[in-house]
């Protein structure tokens, strides 16, 4: 796990794991074990060669254990990438859209923070699987912008609205996997300023040319 990865086990407050029974906190790191065994695993050997007795020896838990709370690989890694998805998710509606960057800074910020979760995600692991369900659950944030966004022009979209949100989730999506393989020194707020740049002035300006002169992808 590199040094700037965020454990499974802090993506929930400490004030929630405090006030947990002891059972509970039992299960919970059971769980995280897991988790983590999952993301380090494949980030070594890559999802196909990853085995459930491999999982539990790096987790230190028992088989049975693993059976109880996610019995398939396929279970466990979804489980990974829901619950980092949410915790993106969360960070992202909170996020101020007129901040410097916007709310894609805040995602490329995220991915700073966790590499190596992302880096499964957008490496396509696990039959592209957990790429589609974090972007799905990118899509709904989206989705809630731009409907609040009609709503306060009272206009009407030009182009259809689900064309429109998946575009939007798979260019962020893109913008992630290409700030993961960038340079460390890359700035967030810098990165996102220039793909915000290109989806409002389009291929043409990034290519040099005036903005809205011919040209297509």
């Amino acid at each position: 796990m590199s040094a700037e990865a965020v454990p499974a086990g802090e993506w929930i407050s400490a004030g929630v794991r405090a006030n947990r029974p002891p059972e509970e906190e039992r299960v919970r790191r059971t769980k995280t074990a897991l988790r983590e065994a999952m993301v380090a695993l494949v980030l070594e050997q890559g999802y196909d060669a990853v085995t459930v007795e491999a999982l539990v020896e790096r987790a230190g838990v028992t088989r049975a254990a693993f059976a109880a709370y996610f019995g398939t690989r396929e279970r466990l890694l979804n489980a990974v990438v829901d619950e980092f998805a949410e915790t993106v998710a969360v960070a992202f509606e909170d996020a101020e859209i007129d901040i410097e960057g916007g709310r894609l800074r805040v995602l490329l910020e995220q991915a700073r923070r966790s590499h190596d979760v992302l880096a499964i995600i957008v490496r396509g692991e696990g039959d592209g699987e957990p790429l589609r369900r974090f972007a799905g659950r990118i899509a709904e944030v989206l989705a809630e912008d731009f409907d609040d966004e009609l709503l306060q022009s009272g206009t009407a979209p030009r182009a259809d609205r689900q064309l429109v949100i998946r575009m939007w989730a798979a260019s962020l999506t893109a913008a992630v996997a290409w700030f993961i393989d960038a340079d460390e020194r890359v700035d967030p707020a810098k990165a996102a300023a220039e793909v915000n740049a290109i989806a409002e002035l389009g291929w043409s300006w990034a290519a040099g040319r005036e903005a809205g002169s011919s040209g297509s992808a």
